[in-house]
C-alpha cells in the first residue's frame, strides 16, 4: 500500500469515528469540531513522519487533509439532508 492510500484510509476512518462520537456525545458542540481536525491532522502527520522522516511535508499534508475531510463530509451531509 502506498503512502497516499494509507493517509487517505486513516483520514477517512478517523473522521468517521470522531464524527460518530461527536453526534452521540452531548458535550460536543459545533465549536469543538476543529479539535477533531487537529486530532486527525496530528495522527496523519505522525504516520507520515514515521514512514518518510520528513516532518515539514507531514505537517503540510495533515493540515490540508484534516480540514478538507471535514468540509467534504459536512457539505455532503447538508446536501443529503436537503434532499431527504
Amino acid at each position: 500500500m502506498e503512502l497516499t492510500q494509507i493517509i487517505t484510509v486513516v483520514t477517512v476512518i478517523l473522521t468517521w469515528i470522531l464524527g460518530i462520537f461527536a453526534k452521540k456525545s452531548k458535550f460536543i458542540s459545533n465549536n469543538l469540531i476543529p479539535i477533531q481536525n487537529i486530532l486527525i491532522g496530528l495522527t496523519v502527520a505522525i504516520i507520515e513522519w514515521v514512514i518518510t522522516k520528513d516532518f515539514k511535508v507531514a505537517l503540510a499534508l495533515s493540515g490540508l487533509l484534516a480540514g478538507g475531510a471535514y468540509d467534504v463530509i459536512n457539505n455532503i451531509n447538508k446536501m443529503i439532508n436537503k434532499e431527504g
